[in-house]
């Protein structure tokens, strides 16, 4: 915008020449560029790769949230939550996921970091038997039907330093689901906890015992055919907590198909492809010397 000041013989100006208003106010013509109408984004591989693989990290955080439990990072920053960070933490996972799954709220567990805190990684690995196989030592207890919170908890404490009564054991298990009709992947979360009591002598494992057991001395998770899993380690309540670092280990025969550059190819062009490229046409009249003359 600028102003033009007029002379006493000068003509006073209104309305538009070109791409430029004139308004004239009090002995002022105030001159205005209009500001040209907002074009529609261009798709462009990098801008679609990046839209491709974002809505899949979305999915396997509303599978865990649907639940009661979502990721944790007690790191954030200013008005971060911890969607923002999880999102943040996984911009790394390469699934991208065509229109018709995400239209149907599908999705792939995939090797994502579900908690950052401040406390020692739990980890683990698949064992042959195709279970979760923990590093936390259990000593020489079993677990059954009739194991209690007390002899589950002093196996715990006693033979692991970094755990105290109080903390919180959350097993995650996410299993890959499709539909037999459509073929759509979904996710499913199985999510269950354990308070570290050892004071708790009547309270049965119960329904947990389904869920873990011991082997070779070690805290073991019931895995599976497409079941991927992570241990969590917490402490403390609400606002004030600390939390593992982990991330999830994966047996997902999905996931492959929806990885990698043709994945990518087809995610894109089930969203109508990107946009032509842009080119600028000479005018036939330039002679190409660069004056814009013939």
């Amino acid at each position: 915008m600028c102003k033009v000041n007029r002379g006493f013989n000068q003509v006073a100006l209104n309305g538009s020449v070109g791409a430029v208003t004139y308004v004239t106010r009090k002995g002022v013509t105030i001159a205005r560029q209009k500001v040209p109408a907002k074009s529609a984004a261009r798709k462009t591989l990098r801008s679609q790769t990046q839209r491709m693989k974002w809505v899949n990290n979305v999915r396997i955080f509303q599978a865990l949230n649907t639940v009661g439990w979502h990721p944790s990072f007690t790191n954030k920053q200013g008005l971060q939550s911890d969607y923002n960070m999880f999102i943040k933490a996984n911009s790394a996972i390469n699934v991208y996921l065509p229109k018709y799954v995400v239209d149907a709220n599908g999705g792939l567990v995939a090797p994502v970091t579900i908690t950052n805190g401040n406390l020692p990684s739990v980890g683990g690995v698949f064992g042959e038997s195709g279970d979760f196989v923990t590093p936390i030592s259990m000593g020489g207890i079993t677990i059954g039907a009739s194991t209690t919170i007390k002899t589950f908890s002093e196996a715990v404490i006693n033979n692991n330093p970094d755990w105290a009564a109080g903390d919180q054991l959350t097993i995650i298990r996410l299993l890959q689901m499709q539909d037999v009709g459509t073929g759509v992947p979904r996710i499913k979360a199985d999510i269950r906890q354990v308070y570290i009591d050892p004071y708790d002598e009547l309270t049965l494992l119960d329904d947990l015992t389904g869920y873990m057991s011991v082997a070779n001395g070690k805290l073991q998770v019931a895995g599976g055919n497409n079941v991927s899993c992570a241990v969590v380690h917490s402490r403390g309540e609400g606002a004030d907590y600390a939390v593992s670092t982990e991330v999830v280990s994966v047996q997902n025969n999905l996931l492959a198909a929806y990885e990698g550059t043709q994945a990518l190819n087809v995610a894109i062009a089930s969203y109508g492809g990107l946009s032509p490229l842009a080119y600028l046409i000479p005018d036939p009249s330039d002679n190409g010397d660069g004056t814009g003359e013939p």
